[in-house]
């Protein structure tokens, strides 16, 4: 058999020390580690002894804070501003038309109300702000539309805004001392019945402009030939009065020529030759009476003319 020479006792004993000490240290390290915490800029907290009773009576600010390790609990609220937005929210206006919208809530909460929130709304700690929120929200923003019909929502839809702002941020503060920095109404949604009977009623009030248009574009033209008809009219009418005045001053200065013709037939013998030699054609007659041949005298005439 090997022999082994016996352990020394001293090298045992130093070897546990130098564990120990290990040990110890880790120890002391997981303590220190479990013994304090940091508080950021943008929260505030509180502490639970075991995850029961309360240690703070105030909400501890930012820092660097001491807790009993393993023993103290530590609970975080957000206090600087927040946006909880709620989507798909179904309401009804007062026509009773289901309208869904999309709610944006931007809020803060003072340093009053975070040992109400942590400790005495809902489950302790910040788990289930938001799930406090959302039934005020909701309520709210129901009984701000119930006042509106369903097609003066888009019209008025700045008043139904601030109408919601202002139940929400009252209500917020009365019940949890959250303060409400603006409500947005960013979302509407009509149900498909109530979107197709608008597309439905915007055809047919298309259709009976259209319809006007028409009738105004007939009733204009119709006008239009009335216009023309009574200008024809008009124009004929005056037309045909000047062709009659015409008739009526070329018969009398017919009548007032053959007056004259007669007259000076009947005051000069001669001039019954002279206008007979006018107005001849140089064609002899092809039948006259009596037998005879009617006789010109050009000599008498060319007297007459000198």
């Amino acid at each position: 058999m090997l022999n082994l020479p016996p352990k020394d006792p001293r090298s045992l004993f130093g070897r546990f020390q130098f564990g120990g000490g290990l040990l110890v240290a880790v120890i002391v390290v997981i303590l220190l580690l479990n013994s304090m915490f940091v508080v950021s800029p943008s929260e505030e907290a509180g502490t639970r002894w075991m995850g029961g009773t309360p240690m703070t009576s105030a909400p501890l600010k930012t820092g660097v804070h001491f807790k009993v390790p393993f023993f103290e609990t530590v609970d975080r609220l957000q206090t600087s501003r927040s946006v909880y937005t709620l989507n798909g929210l179904d309401v009804y206006t007062n026509d009773n038309q289901k309208v869904t919208i999309d709610v944006s809530l931007i809020y803060q909460i003072p340093t009053s109300a975070v040992m109400n929130l942590l400790y005495h709304v809902g489950r302790a700690g910040s788990v289930d702000v938001e799930a406090t929120i959302l039934p005020v929200v909701r309520d709210r923003a129901l009984a701000a539309f119930a006042r509106y019909n369903t097609l003066t929502i888009s019209d008025q839809r700045a008043q139904i805004t601030t109408q919601m702002r202002k139940d929400i941020s009252e209500a917020l503060q009365r019940l949890f001392d959250v303060d409400v920095i603006d409500v947005q109404l960013v979302g509407i949604h009509y149900s498909p019945v109530f979107d197709q009977s608008i597309e439905e009623a915007v055809r047919a009030k298309n259709l009976a402009v259209q319809a006007e248009n028409t009738v105004a574009q007939k009733r204009y033209e119709g006008e239009q030939k009335t216009v023309t008809a009574q200008a024809e009219a008009t124009a004929a009418v005056e037309r045909a009065t000047g062709e009659a005045q015409a008739t009526v001053l070329q018969a009398q200065a017919q009548a007032k020529a053959i007056e004259t013709v007669g007259q000076a037939l009947k005051n000069d013998p001669e001039y019954t030759r002279f206008y007979g030699l006018q107005h001849w054609n140089g064609i002899l007659p092809q039948v006259v009476g009596s037998g005879s041949i009617p006789m010109i005298d050009l000599n008498k005439g060319q007297d007459a003319g000198k």
